[in-house]
């Protein structure tokens, strides 16, 4: 009864407030609005629904028009103890987000910066994260300032240095880690035999053998390379130093990690055309690392199309040997859709020439049955040999089993004459 009479007297206070000010516009609301927030928070946490309730008392606290929000001292009271109990229960669930939110709300910051490390520490490669967290970070020496109003802070506050020194050895710590997986990635021995493997491809229907081989060939290179692309892995990695070191807030950094991500971009490029241009896959590779070589758009433009130009040449080259299915990627890799096309249009006409015997024999074949199925003597003559082979079966099972029981009989024969 007496939280009541209380909250009616604040509220009373807040009307009279806002008549004072003759209703002017104030883009932060009054101290009635607050009042209101902070009767419904009380209506929800007598209801249980805390998580509700809890979002009324940050609205019962926040700034407003009027000189004085009476209602910010009695949320923040109220809002404290349900941002710990609810902050504790996200966190024991592993909700790491949900617990930081929580604890923000009921003014619990350091507990609510622990929470934000153990975000930044789960996605330790995702830059995104680390800025969201730096961001968070920054952003506390506003609580200084709010330290001196009432109800906001209950008790001394400073971020702690450890987490802080942490947070700004993860931009170095994640682009170590991506240069490590870059190197392992780039391995030539897997370019060698990615190109051998392209090779061996063909586009024969009736040649079984090749195309078993080729089948043989494939799995075996998934198998030896742990089913990963390297060149893709090697080029992810190289554009997650980079963005790491855009945003690491460390000038040096920056610079020493973008000239190794040009240097080793450039030379992959490089290496794809000149030693492994033999698969068009690898032209592609070869394109997809020269954005990160750090040129500007004029020099990136050229040099894709320069490999794009060589990439159509092999195409034409294949072609005139023939290897259809080799001029295709190629020309798919160089951008030249019309080639590409009526190269399909070729190989998909020289696969019909090859299958075209054996599909006529299969018509034929399968025209005779029809004519066998359609005589009512050649189905009788039929449905006699199947009943005769039938029986010839039968009765081989019986000898069988016959014997079978002879052997067996035989058997317990001589046991009891040997007295076994």
């Amino acid at each position: 009864m007496n939280s009541r009479l209380s909250t009616a007297a604040l509220l009373i206070v807040s009307a009279l407030a806002v008549c004072s000010r003759a209703l002017a516009d104030c883009p932060l609301g009054s101290a009635y609005d607050a009042g209101k927030a902070y009767e419904r928070g009380q209506a929800l946490e007598s209801q249980g629904k805390k998580a509700d309730a809890l979002h009324e008392y940050v609205k019962a606290q926040a700034e407003v028009c009027d000189e004085v929000n009476p209602y910010r001292a009695p949320a923040a009271k109220r809002g404290g103890p349900l941002g710990l109990e609810l902050g504790t229960a996200a966190e024991k669930a592993g909700d790491f987000r949900k617990a930081r939110d929580f604890y923000e709300m009921g003014s619990h910051y350091a507990r609510a910066d622990v929470a934000v490390m153990q975000i930044a520490r789960a996605e330790r490669d995702n830059p995104n994260e680390y800025v969201m967290a730096r961001t968070h970070f920054e952003q506390r020496a506003h609580l200084a300032e709010a330290k001196g109003k009432a109800g906001v802070v209950t008790t001394p506050y400073a971020p702690d240095p450890k987490l802080v020194a942490e947070l700004n050895a993860m931009p170095k710590q994640a682009i170590d880690r991506a240069w490590k997986a870059e190197q392992a990635a780039f391995n030539e021995q897997y370019l060698a035999d990615f190109v051998k493997l392209t090779q061996s491809m063909t586009i024969d229907p009736l040649d079984m053998a090749a195309q078993q081989r080729a089948s043989a060939a494939q799995s075996d290179f998934m198998k030896k390379w742990n089913y990963q692309d390297l060149m893709q892995v090697s080029r992810d990695a190289l554009d997650l130093m980079r963005r790491w070191a855009v945003v690491s807030a460390d000038t040096a950094l920056e610079k020493s990690t973008l000239g190794w991500v040009t240097q080793r971009s450039d030379q992959h490029a490089q290496i794809l055309v000149q030693k492994y241009s033999g698969s068009p896959g690898l032209l592609e590779k070869a394109i997809a690392f020269v954005p990160l070589t750090g040129t500007d758009e004029t020099k990136t433009a050229a040099r894709v199309a320069s490999i794009k130009a060589q990439a159509v040449k092999l195409g034409d080259d294949a072609n005139a040997r023939e290897n259809y299915l080799l001029a295709i990627g190629y020309y798919k890799a160089g951008g030249d859709r019309a080639k590409e096309e009526a190269t399909q249009a070729k190989a998909s006409q020289l696969v019909m020439q090859k299958i075209k015997p054996a599909a006529d024999k299969a018509q034929a074949q399968a025209e005779e049955l029809k004519k066998q199925l359609s005589d009512p003597k050649k189905v009788q003559a039929m449905r006699e040999q199947a009943e005769a082979a039938k029986q010839a079966v039968q009765q081989q099972q019986a000898r069988t089993a016959a014997q079978s029981a002879s052997r067996q009989k035989s058997t317990d024969d001589l046991e009891k004459e040997l007295g076994l």
